[in-house]
């Protein structure tokens, strides 16, 4: 497994200077996305860039093969039919974009801190999620609750049954020095990182997991 952290650029010229160069990263059924102004939106071509780099390197294609269509699960979970051993998951805030790449299941998340709101966590988290929050010192409890939302993320992702309906059955434990997940139906093991100011979870079918983050530029997948 591996993850790979990409910041957007500071002005959105370079990425429309380079615009044939990116489509060489994108399947035709996303050149639409080359369109796009909001971060949010650029942010998600660039995880569907990132995927189809990674992909190109690790079965060592030739430069002009045409990237491959993303299909999609029932509940929206992205994947490669043509290649189902190249698990991926991508996810974006602010002005950042991680993609995990693993062979088997695999799902991250990442924010940057988010303010514990116990109205929210007391209607979609589980009851002992709620109650170990409530339980911490005021100034603890936007950082527990940043790192239970992203893990609780991560977890749907990667067994890809979204988050509808679903936070509150299970609950993940973060008081001691291992992750521990309850109420789930399948095996999975997490991983927590911190970068600056972001919380990244990775949550996996395996327990390999990455001591560190890869850093990617735009350039270095453009190769410019």
């Amino acid at each position: 497994m591996q993850l790979y952290l990409l910041k957007l650029p500071s002005s959105n010229d370079y990425l429309l200077a380079n615009n044939e160069r990116i489509k060489h990263y994108l399947h035709v059924d996303d050149y639409g996305l080359l369109a796009v102004k909001n971060n949010s939106q650029i942010l998600s071509m660039l995880g569907k860039v990132i995927v189809q780099y990674l992909l190109g390197k690790q079965y060592a294609m030739q430069n002009n093969i045409s990237p491959f269509p993303f299909a999609y699960t029932k509940n929206g979970k992205p994947y490669i039919e043509k290649y189902p051993n190249f698990c991926f998951n991508i996810s974006h805030t602010k002005e950042w974009v991680v993609v995990a790449v693993a062979d088997v299941p695999v799902g991250v998340d990442i924010e940057m801190l988010r303010l514990y709101k116990p109205e929210v966590v007391k209607r979609f988290f589980h009851k002992d999620e709620y109650a170990f929050l409530e339980g911490l010192p005021a100034h603890l409890r936007d950082v527990s609750f940043t790192r239970l939302w992203t893990l609780k993320e991560s977890y749907v992702k990667c067994i890809g049954t979204g988050i509808a309906n679903n936070f509150d059955k299970f609950a993940i434990s973060i008081n001691s020095t291992a992750i521990e997940i309850k109420g789930n139906d399948i095996p999975v093991f997490f991983k927590q990182h911190k970068y600056d100011e972001l919380f990244v979870s990775v949550c996996s079918f395996s327990n390999i997991f990455p001591d560190d983050i890869i850093l990617l530029t735009i350039e270095e997948i453009l190769g410019k």
